[in-house]
């Protein structure tokens, strides 16, 4: 988990870099929208993570620190996007990210769910195989036994 919240943080620093290297440089906010993604693919694993409740301490204090940093390079985009008078295009984009942020948790639930419903195949696989290795052969000794006793 540190590696996975190491990378995610690493990620949020990066685009939030280089959307303020395009603010400064260039009035084309078109430019931001892969960083845009990266900050929200971000904001859902460090969700995630968050949820998943096996956070170290340190792990903990690393999420909300970059949670509250994409939420601070998040209001600079929108403030980015009004200044140059592209509010509606703003919207469109975190209309976009919301059902991207969506999906992904959907894909996330989803396998979360396979995952589930495999072991819990395994378990019951694991169980047959017991009956059919361990119960069935102790059965036919006993019957086999009682039939030899019995002739």
């Amino acid at each position: 988990m540190i590696a996975e919240i190491s990378a995610i943080v690493a990620g949020v620093n990066a685009a939030t870099s280089a959307i303020k290297r395009v603010a400064e440089t260039t009035n084309d906010i078109s430019s931001i929208s892969s960083f845009l993604s990266t900050l929200g693919g971000a904001e859902v694993e460090l969700a995630r993570a968050q949820n998943s409740g096996s956070l170290s301490e340190g792990d903990a204090v690393k999420a909300a620190l970059a949670k509250k940093q994409i939420q601070e390079t998040m209001k600079e985009i929108k403030d980015l996007f009004m200044v140059s008078g592209n509010g509606q295009l703003y919207n469109e984009a975190m209309t976009a990210m919301a059902e991207a942020r969506k999906a992904k948790q959907l894909e996330l639930a989803r396998k979360a769910a396979a995952k589930k419903q495999f072991w819990k195949e395994v378990k019951q696989y694991s169980a047959i195989f017991g009956v059919v290795v361990v119960l069935l052969p102790m059965i036919l000794a006993l019957l086999i036994n009682f039939l030899l006793k019995n002739t």
